[in-house]
């Protein structure tokens, strides 16, 4: 016996030897500063190497990687090195002896260095994690749903035995950070059930988020278009989380955060108000390409003319440096800032067209529509773009990317597209939800109004949109849950393809599942019938009777969204007055929580409906509310500033006009006659010569005429008691002042009849042909005003009975003479 004891202490010693020399490599590896020192040290022990180091290896190259600047970044040449290598098939070999921690890091941090799906390692590690699902605690499956998600997964039979797991487990966990990843990865496989407590839980613990957990609190922000007018109180509590920490967030983090909140359109939230002077603070002193993007996109929706000029020059010294994905936000930000810098749009071109061939599907989109809308446009580069988006089509199964590569080619004006993209569109059309179809209608629908498309390539894509359209068709005739209706109805961005059949499908469908509409989904009930551009009583109905009884539920920025289908639509409520009176209460009992523009867009709309709170008008017509509004609208992107400064006007008008006893200053005028510079009209030659001939002349008409409080109307003229036509004097002595056009209004006889002619076109209708609530309104304030008004709906005036220039005469003597 005592023989074994000598081998026995000689055998201890190497394993101590052996366990120091390790200990000492996990120290040394901690000490490299570059990638060299790493793999130098790597290869000189490559004996004492065991899979235990490969974790703080791979961690400690990518700590290295992130300290470097963005062009000194290279994952391609550390994903080939030999000792990478060597790390990943000691990894391969060894993965049973890895603990559930090690095992999970491992793959993370892999997967940050970009090694590909399909890889034989990461797929390893994937089935190893899966064998052990059952007995992984919550925070090491947020991991691995994270890394699911990174590999396009999201529907994954995979995910959904994790939200299984979690829907057991919830109560385990009080980390923000791992309920926020759980939330964003499991919300197309999870039940409603379970997102709601998932949402409710990390609500409940928001207040323990710190700044280290602020990229996944980013994420949740981005899911919250789904949940927006659900969660408003989560909402705000990340918002005040955001607001408390701004002071720490460096330039990316502060414009991502910018781009969420205007990607949402988020109207009540402070953020981007704080963010940007230290944004332009941040452009002054910024000096690398990858910050700079990231505030080139942030102040281009957000900045003045001047700043953006800056911006724009600031620019051409960093292109050069910039990577694809770089190159793509620039190009994006350009369009919405309408850059015509032709210098700038040329250099990006050249720039993103050297990386066409590694795009991908979306890619190509965004650059197909940023290039057409930016000019001057590159031939060129559009043909090459077109190559491209045909070859990846033709050979993706994939129903979203197909139809993403199709809108992009009808963006491109095509007469004609090969036969191979016909079959696979042909193939894929079942598999598509409604906003795929609609991507793909739009190239259809281009396609069959082309030209130089022969008889028989025209019949081709008409019964390819018959067959997309009784797809869809047969898709509503299957549907069950009015929420999966809703959201895939507010996804479609073109109203093109809504055609009156299926316009009618998706109404009934609706109709069929109203019973499941409850406070949570109501404010999307309101948009998809905002989005259709109809009214049907028995969804309005359902609308009003649910907000009424479950008023203290909704959030009251929420309030806006539903009174618009009642306010912008113009439809009476079934419940009237009630229903108006329980909305503003709710608003008013919380209007100290409400932004000053959410505040100004609820009047606005109350005011096309004739409602004027008078408490809320005296609040939002004071110098200091206007102040905020102004500060507030200064955040926005220009177009959607300049929109809601017109719904400010147009309130200020119509509390004017309806209600001077509220004593509320006219003070629009200027910019009134700002815009009417702007303005071009598109006056109907042959209306204007047909009542210059019922009326006598020209002299009896006068045309673009403006009313007091700055209206602009078509035709005007006058009729005497005895309706006889006064004549104007001439044109050139009138002033479309509001002044002037009272003194005018003196100096008429008595009994005399001042009419105001509008020619309105589609948009002044719902789909139903019933006028909306701004042409409504503005009739009723011109009335007011002393006008008789005559509004001659375009689809009556071109109809086929008002062919016969004397069926148009009558028509016009009809409205004129009988009808006042």
């Amino acid at each position: 016996m005592f023989r074994w004891r000598s081998p026995f202490r000689f055998s201890l010693r190497l394993l101590q030897t052996h366990s120091i020399k390790q200990e000492a490599l996990l120290d040394q590896l901690k000490t490299c500063t570059t990638e060299y020192q790493v793999f130098q040290l790597l290869g000189m022990n490559r004996s004492a190497v065991t899979v235990h180091h490969v974790g703080h290896a791979v961690n400690q190259l990518w700590y290295i990687r992130e300290g470097k600047p963005e062009k000194l970044r290279t994952l391609g040449q550390i994903r080939d090195h030999p000792e990478f290598i060597a790390l990943c098939t000691l990894t391969q070999n060894k993965i049973d002896f890895l603990d559930d921690k090690e095992l999970m890091d491992i793959l993370c941090t892999l997967m940050m260095f970009q090694l590909e799906a399909h890889d034989s390692l990461i797929q390893q590690l994937v089935i190893e994690v899966w064998r052990r699902l059952e007995r992984l605690d919550l925070p090491t499956l947020a991991k691995f749903a994270v890394c699911l998600r990174k590999q396009d997964l999201n529907t994954s039979p995979l995910l959904g035995q994790i939200a299984s797991i979690v829907d057991k487990n919830l109560g385990d966990s009080d980390d923000p950070v791992t309920l926020s990843c759980l939330l964003v990865c499991l919300q197309a496989v999870g039940s409603s059930n379970l997102q709601e407590r998932l949402i409710q839980k990390t609500e409940s613990l928001i207040h323990r988020f710190d700044l280290s957990g602020l990229r996944h609190a980013l994420r949740v922000m981005r899911l919250f278009y789904k949940y927006k007018f659900t969660y408003v109180s989560l909402l705000e509590k990340y918002d005040n989380f955001f607001k408390q920490n701004i002071g720490m967030m460096d330039a990316k983090n502060l414009a991502d955060l910018t781009g969420v909140y205007q990607h949402l359109r988020l109207q009540n939230l402070d953020f981007p108000i704080m963010a940007k002077p230290r944004l332009i603070e941040m452009m002054k002193t910024c000096n690398d390409p990858e910050t700079f993007t990231d505030l080139f996109d942030a102040l281009s929706k957000m900045t003045s003319r001047q700043i953006r000029e800056r911006l724009e020059e600031k620019l051409l010294t960093f292109l050069d440096e910039m990577n694809l994905t770089q190159l793509l936000i620039v190009l994006k930000a350009m369009v919405e800032m309408d850059c015509t810098n032709k210098a700038l749009i040329k250099k990006l071109g050249s720039l993103v067209q050297k990386h066409l061939e590694i795009c991908k599907p979306s890619q190509l989109f965004h650059i197909t529509e940023a290039l057409v809308q930016l000019s001057p446009q590159n031939t060129k580069l559009l043909k090459e773009l077109q190559m491209h988006l045909h070859r990846k089509l033709v050979a993706t199964f994939i129903p979203s990317e197909v139809a993403t590569m199709a809108k992009a080619l009808s963006l491109l004006g095509l007469h004609q597209v090969d036969d191979a993209v016909l079959s696979k569109i042909d193939a894929i059309i079942p598999q598509c939800n409604l906003p795929y179809m609609e991507k793909i209608a739009v190239l259809l629908m281009h396609l069959s109004k082309a030209p130089r498309a022969s008889r028989n390539q025209h019949k081709t894509y008409r019964e390819l949109l018959q067959k997309l359209n009784s797809s869809a068709l047969e898709r509503l005739r299957h549907m069950d849950n009015i929420d999966l209706l809703l959201d895939e109805v507010i996804q479609i961005k073109s109203r093109h393809w809504m055609n009156d059949h299926l316009s009618e499908g998706l109404l009934d469908t609706c109709q069929r599942l109203l019973h499941q509409v409850t406070w949570r989904n109501v404010p999307k009930l309101s948009i998809f019938l905002m989005l259709l551009n109809c009214t049907r009583a028995q969804h309005l109905h359902t609308i009003a009777a649910v907000t009424m009884k479950d008023i203290t539920k909704i959030h009251p920025s929420n309030i806006l969204i539903v009174l618009r289908p009642f306010s912008v639509l113009n439809c009476e409520p079934p419940q009237g007055q009630e229903f108006f009176n329980i909305c503003l209460q709710h608003v008013l009992e919380h209007k100290e929580t409400l932004s000053p523009l959410c505040l100004m867009q609820i009047s606005y709309n109350l005011s096309l409906a004739q409602q004027f709170p008078k408490e809320l008008i005296n609040d939002i017509f004071n110098i200091s509310f206007l102040r905020r509004l102004d500060v507030q609208l200064s955040s926005f992107p220009h177009a959607q500033s300049m929109s809601l400064r017109h719904n400010l006007m147009e309130l200020n008008r119509a509390v004017c006009i309806e209600h001077p006893e509220y004593r509320v200053p006219w003070f629009h005028e200027p910019y009134c006659q700002h815009m009417k510079k702007k303005e071009m009209t598109s006056l109907n030659q042959q209306l204007q010569e047909l009542l210059e001939e019922i009326l006598g002349g020209k002299r009896y008409t006068k045309t673009s005429a403006t009313t007091p409080y700055s209206y602009f109307i078509d035709f005007e003229f006058m009729l005497d008691k005895d309706n006889k036509p006064i004549p104007y004097r001439e044109q050139d002595e009138v002033s479309d002042d509001a002044v002037k056009m009272c003194e005018i209004n003196g100096q008429l006889p008595e009994g005399t009849k001042r009419f105001a002619v509008e020619l309105l076109g589609l948009k002044a209708f719902c789909q139903n042909k019933h006028l909306k609530g701004t042409f409504a309104m503005k009739k009723r304030h011109l009335e007011i005003l002393g006008y008789r008004v005559i509004q001659i709906p375009s689809y009556e005036w071109k109809s086929l009975t008002l062919t016969e220039r004397e069926n148009q005469i009558q028509y016009l003597r009809k409205k004129i003479y009988t009808e006042n």
